[in-house]
């Protein structure tokens, strides 16, 4: 029975969940917690084996509490209740060690049920008798898993190689990580070989296996024969289950292990780029994420708020090109990226912020299901013709649309109306709300937004005005609807894109 610990400051949303948890066979709640502070003392108390817990909380945020939590057992599994705008604090949560995140929006009884038998299958159920030999192991896996996810390669000390019982010895090994899909991943077990010996094996998620061990001596000391029988083994695993696999350089020494692991994930996500291929062992994976990519996000925001729909296109390709160039694996960090510039594209060319939000959930969620480069490519490159945006605008606007553009340009910081506008050019507002979007691809509204993020950005690079002064000065009231409005369209709020600027310029 594996006991999970309900945190929330929602009194509904906690009954529920434990009502939904005590339904489920092999599940059962440990107790509720209104806030994180709560949720930690509650933990210390019954020491659950799973943890779902909110992000936003009073006295103790979700994120502080799995810190805290994280110190006394790494082990434990954590699953993180979020909204679609809370993402960014989700993907933080992942960082600091959480396993999974669910939209509280889409968490109903059946989904709550799928994802905690996702954490049933990576944390394992231990047998009678066997409890203190399993924490071992889940403790150690859990450390393992939790220095590989997190891409931090080092040398482990002899004295926590010991502690954690690592069976590896200081002989050749090698790592091998299998990516299946999670119904097959069970599947996942140890060829009928005698070519490694002292075999570690546990889930990295609920994608990737880890399999580690030393070669048997009877297989000599030619590094070339070595190679072969590898590739062999990994052969049959792919005959067994349908899989990516990666595999380390041959290493000699144990204190070794952490990065053979790293490199054999870093490897299996060559397939992304590669999907023909299903075993990689000498890809160079130095890449991690895309060089450049936060400043690529940032040029194609620029042009947009100028107009340069054109210029920002070919921003956007230039960086798919180099994604394709590069072949980072951080598959996720890809995909954040390649999801800012359709985030980017739609806030800053449409007004309706409640149906922009409905295209991103459905966009993102195409995204995610991509694994390959060509259809992320295929994707992002089809949103872009959906709204049209694949090619190059004409920049000849009408005598009415220049003298339009012209006088916002010369009032922005004030409040505009279309009726103003319309009454300077001599025409009715129904008919210049109608050229100026076919003429600019944008409506007034969002044309107006996008030159007070202008003039805003000009002012953050170039002044000392504080950012509030930055605000009012391009025309808005409420610094926080301006913060709001800038993180949305430049991935990062007005205060960091301006300490940023100035440290990096």
């Amino acid at each position: 029975m594996l006991k999970v610990l309900v945190v929330d400051d929602e009194v509904p949303i906690r009954q529920w969940l434990e009502f939904c948890i005590n339904k489920i066979d092999g599940f059962e709640a440990a107790g509720l917690a209104a806030h994180g502070a709560e949720g930690y003392s509650m933990y210390r108390k019954t020491m659950p084996d799973i943890v779902i817990t909110d992000i936003r909380m009073p006295v103790m945020d979700g994120l502080e509490m799995i810190r805290m939590i994280q110190n006394i057992n790494p082990s434990v599994y954590t699953i993180v209740l979020t909204s679609h705008e809370d993402f960014g604090y989700a993907r933080q949560a992942i960082s600091l060690g959480a396993s999974e995140y669910i939209l509280k929006t889409e968490t109903s009884d059946a989904s709550l049920k799928e994802v905690l038998e996702k954490a049933a299958a990576v944390i394992g159920a231990p047998t009678p008798g066997t409890e203190k030999e399993f924490e071992d192991i889940a403790n150690r896996n859990h450390i393992l898993r939790t220095l590989v996810l997190k891409n931090q390669p080092a040398p482990l000390g002899e004295a926590m190689l010991k502690e954690y019982g690592i069976p590896i010895k200081n002989q050749p090994f090698y790592a091998i990580d299998v990516m299946t899909d999670l119904s097959v991943q069970e599947k996942v077990h140890r060829p009928d070989s005698d070519f490694l010996q002292n075999i570690m094996k546990f889930p990295l998620d609920t994608h990737h296996t880890m399999i580690v061990g030393n070669i048997d001596g009877s297989f000599g000391a030619s590094q070339s024969r070595q190679q072969q029988a590898c590739r062999e083994y990994c052969q049959k695993i792919g005959r067994a289950v349908p899989c990516r696999i990666g595999v380390s350089d041959l290493c000699g020494r144990r204190d070794q292990l952490l990065d053979a692991m790293i490199q054999a994930y870093r490897r299996t996500q060559a397939g992304f780029y590669h999907p023909r291929e299903s075993i990689f062992m000498y890809q160079d994976v130095t890449a991690v994420s895309l060089a450049g990519g936060e400043k690529f996000k940032i040029l194609f925001s620029k042009e947009m708020v100028n107009q340069n729909f054109a210029g920002a296109v070919q921003i956007k390709n230039q960086m798919m090109e180099e994604v394709r160039r590069e072949e980072p694996t951080d598959i996720g960090y890809v995909k954040e990226l390649y999801g800012f510039f359709v985030t980017s594209l739609l806030h800053i060319t449409k007004d309706d912020v409640e149906r922009v939000e409905q295209e991103l959930k459905l966009m993102t969620e195409r995204m995610d299901s991509c694994v390959t480069l060509d259809q992320l490519d295929e994707v992002i490159n089809g949103i872009f013709e959906e709204h049209g945006y694949h090619e190059s605008r004409g920049s000849e606007y009408s005598h009415a649309v220049r003298g339009a553009i012209g006088y916002m340009e010369e009032h922005y910081a004030g409040p505009i109306t279309l009726t103003e506008i319309a009454g300077h050019v001599g025409l009715g507002s129904e008919y210049l709300s109608r050229i100026f979007k076919e003429e600019t691809g944008v409506k007034f509204v969002v044309y107006l937004n996008n030159l007070r993020l202008k003039h805003a950005l000009r002012l953050l690079e170039s002044t000392n005005l504080k950012v509030y002064e930055v605000a009012e000065q391009v025309g808005y009231s409420n610094l926080s609807y301006f913060s709001t409005v800038f993180k949305k369209n430049f991935g990062q709020n007005p205060f960091d894109y301006k300490n940023n600027y100035t440290n990096n310029g």
